[in-house]
């Protein structure tokens, strides 16, 4: 499948989707995110020339394709299950980061006395 069609399929398995878990499950895949974050800086920088997937390499587009056709043939409300425990486990990470930096920050009042 051509580059062209493989972007048009993104935007109508998901953007034109009416099903809100499919695209809540997509743009908030880590890879997703990643991808969009840099398509979407590329794009204001070239002041909003086209479309931000207009900014995708080839290797972006097929990631994004695969994700897109990944959620859109998901059961309805899997792609939200994913959802869910996509965010659970971020939020794990930052809780557990958050949890060494106060341990951290404990150990080194002790050390240094205040």
């Amino acid at each position: 499948m051509k580059i062209e069609d493989k972007k048009r399929k993104i935007i109508e398995l998901i953007d034109e989707s009416k099903d809100n878990d499919r695209k809540i499950a997509f743009y908030s895949d880590d890879k997703v995110v990643e991808i969009l974050d840099r398509l979407y800086r590329k794009w204001e920088e070239n002041n909003r020339v086209g479309i931000p997937l207009d900014y995708a390499t080839p290797e972006e587009i097929d990631t994004l394709y695969n994700l897109a056709v990944k959620y859109s043939s998901s059961p309805r409300g899997r792609a939200y299950i994913e959802f869910v425990r996509s965010a659970y486990s971020r939020k794990k990470h930052v809780e557990e980061e958050e949890d060494y930096e106060k341990g951290k920050k404990k150990m080194l009042r002790k050390f240094f006395g205040f």
